[in-house]
């Protein structure tokens, strides 16, 4: 997968399906000079350099010598596509790298020493990353002129269309320097011919779909929150302009952090595009004392020639065999029924037990207590901080025997890094909030967020959880989020290490994360933050699935499901069927489906029509779910950003069996349409139960399903199950 020329001192990373060219340049500089379609031959260096003709004008001083010299081989350091572009040299594009040296000069210049090529992909201590997997990385050791060493890693994967990229700088001088910028990635594209797509948003309305093209000058997203936030989604695509879902050139990035993030994109004055992608740089500043070192997160990038979906599906595929627990995700899921909508903080034993019984009349399989069984809490503005039960409120002993003799597993809710002033835990430890060193603190919810950067608050949190989960043995926990960082100080550090409280609060999550999961092994955790606020590869490492969205409305969630998919696998995106009245019970139970599926509405109050309708929808899941959805290849047929209906299909792999969602918004009379499919073998026949018809695969993909027969409603909604038969039948 990884050849190495030592003539040209040529790089070629390539799978067969793509290719990714790095040469060491006579300066020690890492040039990108391809990354695309697959290559058979990439020795050719003068062809693949797109500036080696160009007229320069740059020179450099030999303060040795006394003598000026032009850059040997026509190299152009301001304009070349590179690795790691120099900081405060005359490279003036925006640098993933920036050091305060010892000397305060914020020279950040690493030249190439050697490289080697290693099996799998290297750790990150303290942090989620990779998994395994059939790849290869090339660990580049570059140095500076005051000694300081970067590892440079670029991994490949043989059997997805996946590179990662991270950095590890290890300070072996015998000073102290300052990071002052740890980005993952940079990625110098020859042209901008691209459009980019990004997920912006809010709560209930999370990872809204924004497309637009490269301009000349600077675009980017963010997260200044300490989270991944509602507000922009880390994951980000770029396309070929006029590329769609099955045609042209599309690359993906995404982040393995739940932390702030910054992805930047800067079409040059020579037409480039120059791409940054990380650890956002705001109050970012952090203390690299003499043996230290500091990793950054892994930064995915996907690929594909054959559409935006053929990135998506690469992405998908990484992200369920390389990234969440397989462990845990590959065990069939039971369909949960969650307490929140349906009660919220009004309940006591006896209402939940009725939740339970009613719950198991539409197919439930796994009860979740949700917030208010803890401390005093029957209102959001006490108890986070005090996870011991509320005895006068809930016999949750009873609860929990309940479930396992009905053969019903259990799940309860938690926020673990939060606290409410009105809680035992601040009263003994105000210092464990982060509230900052003023007068007034800004407290959202009621609540202040703990300082995860802390390793005694860490420790609190871990004692109270394990000591819940070692009494109760909960199958599975819901763990929410819900608020955002604003006074970043922590009193557990000193002046000169503020800078490193917002990644010091992101590792400390998983620090907590970590001994959960290692003591916990078979507890399965769903993210949660305000719904869809944390929704990144980071918290995806420790839970295979998380909670999409406070909004079920089927008017928003349609698009929701979508974006997200996008991105994210539909095992990943946490959905449940709740009780807004803008459309039935079998509507939303369908768009759910297209997700993790569960259940979040008062049982109690269900009509025979509602659990017959949920019931039908509960069989597909248990016969098709596993196969064809969580395991199955994902195509976007209809974008609901650009018209009336979202459709999206899921096919098994094995390519027998296929589930196809379409919906609309507006009403609309009868009209021509033809649902043209993917992912069928074109050779197959299959029967399909909307039309009571069997064609070929390649009927299928050309004609499509002819879908003209309906006067359709707001949000008409159909489930089209296929099913390969045999010609003989």
């Amino acid at each position: 997968m990884i050849r190495f020329n030592p003539q040209t001192k040529v790089l070629h990373l390539t799978n067969g399906k793509m290719s990714y060219v790095v040469y060491v340049n006579d300066y020690g500089y890492l040039e990108t000079l391809y990354f695309g379609a697959p290559l058979t031959d990439a020795d050719d260096i003068h062809c693949l350099r797109r500036s080696a003709e160009w007229h320069d004008s740059s020179f450099y001083y030999d303060k040795k010598s006394g003598k000026e010299y032009r850059h040997s081989d026509c190299y152009m350091s301001n304009t070349a596509p590179q690795e790691l572009s120099a900081h405060a040299a005359m490279d003036k594009r925006y640098a993933p790298l920036v050091i305060r040296q010892a000397d305060g000069g914020y020279l950040t210049d690493f030249r190439y020493v050697s490289h080697t090529v290693l099996d799998g992909v290297p750790d990150v201590p303290g942090m989620p990353h990779a998994r395994g997997g059939d790849c290869q990385t090339v660990d580049f050791l570059l140095c500076d002129g005051y000694g300081l060493q970067l590892h440079y890693y670029l991994s490949i994967y043989n059997d997805k269309n996946i590179l990662l990229k991270s950095m590890l700088l290890v300070n072996d001088t015998p000073h102290t320097v300052h990071l002052l910028r740890a980005m993952s990635l940079q990625l110098d594209l020859p042209d901008a011919q691209w459009e980019w797509t990004h997920f912006c948003g809010r709560w209930q309305k999370e990872r809204d779909l924004v497309r637009a093209p490269l301009i000349d000058g600077v675009q980017s997203i963010s997260s200044n929150r300490a989270r991944s936030s509602h507000e922009e989604n880390p994951f980000v695509y770029f396309s070929r302009r006029g590329a769609g879902p099955t045609a042209g050139e599309a690359i993906g990035l995404n982040l393995i952090y739940s932390g702030n993030f910054a992805c930047r994109v800067e079409v040059t004055n020579y037409g480039a595009t120059h791409i940054t992608y990380g650890i956002s740089d705001e109050d970012f500043d952090w203390v690299l004392a003499s043996g230290q070192r500091f990793h950054t997160p892994q930064a995915v990038v996907a690929y594909s020639a054959d559409g935006e979906d053929g990135m998506s599906q690469a992405m998908h595929d990484f992200i369920k065999q390389n990234l969440v627990n397989r462990r845990l995700d590959d065990k069939t899921k039971p369909i949960l029924f969650n307490s929140w909508e349906g009660c919220f903080f009004d309940f006591d034993t006896q209402r939940v037990l009725s939740y339970i019984d009613d719950g198991r009349t539409i197919g439930m399989e796994m009860f979740v207590l949700d917030d208010g069984w803890f401390g005093a809490r029957n209102d959001d503005t006490a108890g986070l901080g005090d996870w011991r039960v509320n005895t006068d409120k809930v016999d949750l002993k009873r609860v929990v025997a309940h479930c396992r003799q009905c053969g019903i597993q259990v799940g309860i809710w938690f926020e673990p890094e939060m606290i409410n002033y009105r809680s035992d835990l601040f009263r003994a430890h105000p210092e464990y909030a982060l509230t900052g060193n003023a007068d007034q603190a800004s407290c959202i919810r009621h609540q202040f967020h703990l300082d995860m950067a802390n390793p005694a608050v860490v420790d609190e949190v871990y004692r109270q959880l394990s000591a819940f989960f070692d009494e109760y043995h909960p199958d599975y926990i819901k763990w929410d989020y819900n608020r955002i960082v604003c006074e970043h100080y922590s009193s557990a550090l000193p002046a000169e290490r503020q800078g490193e409280v917002y990644h010091r609060l992101t590792l400390g999550y998983y620090h907590l994360l970590e001994r959960i999961t290692a003591h916990y092994p078979d507890l399965f955790i769903e993210g949660c933050a305000s719904g869809g606020g944390r929704f990144d590869l980071g918290t995806l490492y420790y839970a295979p699935q998380i909670w999409a969205s406070d909004e079920s409305d089927p008017a928003q969630r349609m698009e929701i499901n979508y974006t997200t998919s996008l991105g994210y696998p539909l095992s990943t995106i946490g959905a449940h069927v709740n009780a807004s009245p803008v459309a039935n019970y079998r509507t939303k139970a369908i768009l759910a489906l297209f997700g993790t599926y569960g259940y979040e509405m008062n049982p109690n109050r269900l009509t025979q029509e509602d659990r017959e309708a949920l019931n039908e929808v509960a069989d597909v899941y248990h016969r098709y779910h596993k196969d064809v959805v969580e395991n199955g290849t994902l195509y976007h047929l209809k974008n609901p950003y650009l018209g009336n209906f979202m459709s999206m299909q899921c096919v098994s792999r094995d390519r027998n069996t296929s589930l196809v969602v379409i919906i609309n918004r507006k009403k609309e009379l009868d009209r021509f349409r033809y649902l043209k499919l993917q992912g069928l073998d074109d050779d197959k026949l299959y029967h399909n139960d909307y039309e009571n018809a069997v064609h070929t695969g390649e009927y299928y993909r050309k004609i499509g399903i002819n879908y003209s027969r309906e006067w359709l409603d707001e949000f008409s909604c159909r489930l089209i199950v296929l099913k390969a038969v045999d010609a003989n039948e």
